[in-house]
């Protein structure tokens, strides 16, 4: 059977020769050994200017009777690794007959799905022989988005009814209806080649890549990180940044802390206090975030606040409109711990008393009322 379907790729690659060569696009002049602007289908931010460069790994994805397909690494001019690719050529079976999909595929550093490029001489086609439209692309990209999706989960017979099986050249084929709670995720009529996308990208080559990327890891590796906006980026920046190097990125992680993830700013707040100990004047712009982030973290926030320097508590005094009647408890109480309240801040929570439409000023004027001399 194995030798019957080795001949018959032979043969499509021998009728396809001259066009199987993949391109990232007629539109771009660059060849296989550069990349100078975004694949069609991206999730990471493209910098204008930016130029990629190839350089072969020792990493290679099997396709079954093809063989090895090679896994490239993109590097910039400061030859620090972007992405990897791989350019893939695969048998796709439906319905008796058997076609090569082509598709370029991108990780990230970390292995995670980075985006796509199609072949434009080669698309890909429909169960029916359609070929793919533009929409049809988009939803394989937003399929391939999904990490948990439903085709990760099941075979391939589980996600169609009643599958027919069939032999054509020794070749095992599939025929079905999709079943109704797949349809909306993949593209209508292409079942097979989204569930062979999905498990080429999310297969073992995602810890072997993040394994590469582990032991080339440098420096400059975890600035690029740091400074983009992908959040799995900044969360391992975030952990493998060296402390020494906490204090001149400050600028930059406080800035990520107003503009991620509750999950990466959680990473934040557990750590910068500590981090700043020695130059507390860099922790301002952190404690100035607190009306820019999530509810959660304002309470974590909160927490970190017996460690905190003393304008902590003036940039937070002003901002006590913003909180929830637990953040303020949690504000008073600290204030409460002080031998004494400096005049601007008393003054401020007089002003804070006095607002209307604001169901917790009871809570401060409970508190100055106690605090009288």
């Amino acid at each position: 059977m194995r030798i019957v379907f080795t001949l018959f790729i032979i043969l499509l690659l021998f009728f396809n020769k001259g066009s199987i060569d993949f391109e990232y696009s007629v539109e771009r002049n660059t060849s296989i050994e550069t990349l100078d602007s975004p694949p069609e289908f991206f999730v990471l931010k493209w910098e204008k200017g930016t130029k990629l460069f190839a350089q072969k790994t020792d990493l290679y994805i099997e396709v079954d009777s093809i063989g090895r397909q090679e896994v490239l690494v993109l590097v910039n001019e400061n030859k620090t690794p972007v992405l990897y690719t791989s350019e893939i050529a695969t048998p796709v079976c439906a319905d008796g007959e058997c076609k090569l999909m082509h598709i370029k595929f991108y990780w990230t550093l970390l292995g995670e799905y980075a985006g796509f490029d199609r072949n434009i001489e080669l698309p890909l086609t429909k169960y029916d022989h359609d070929e793919f439209q533009q929409s049809d692309y988009q939803k394989l990209h937003e399929l391939l988005l999904d990490d948990k999706s439903v085709i990760g989960r099941r075979s391939l017979d589980q996600l169609v009814d009643k599958p027919k099986m069939r032999s054509v050249n020794g070749v095992d084929a599939i025929s079905g209806a999709t079943v109704a709670r797949v349809k909306e995720a993949v593209v209508s009529g292409a079942l097979y080649s989204c569930y062979t996308a999905w498990h080429m990208v999310y297969g073992d080559i995602q810890e072997k890549l993040k394994n590469t990327t582990l032991a080339a890891l440098n420096e400059s590796m975890i600035m690029e990180m740091l400074y983009s906006r992908n959040q799995e980026y900044q969360i391992f920046a975030l952990q493998k940044i060296d402390d020494s190097k906490y204090e001149e990125h400050s600028k930059q992680i406080a800035e990520i802390l107003k503009s991620s993830t509750p999950l990466v700013r959680s990473i934040i707040v557990k750590s910068f206090i500590q981090k700043l100990k020695k130059e507390p004047e860099l922790q301002r712009p952190f404690w100035n975030a607190f009306d820019k982030i999530d509810i959660g973290t304002r309470s974590m926030l909160l927490k970190q606040l017996s460690e905190a320097p003393s304008f902590s508590i003036e940039i937070l005094s002003k901002k006590l409109d913003k909180m929830s009647k637990n953040q303020l408890k949690l504000f008073l109480d600290n204030l409460a711990q002080k031998e004494s309240i400096e005049p601007e801040i008393r003054n401020i929570l007089n002003s804070f008393v006095n607002l209307k439409n604001n169901p917790n000023t009871y809570l401060v004027t409970n508190f100055l009322e106690d605090r009288e001399p």
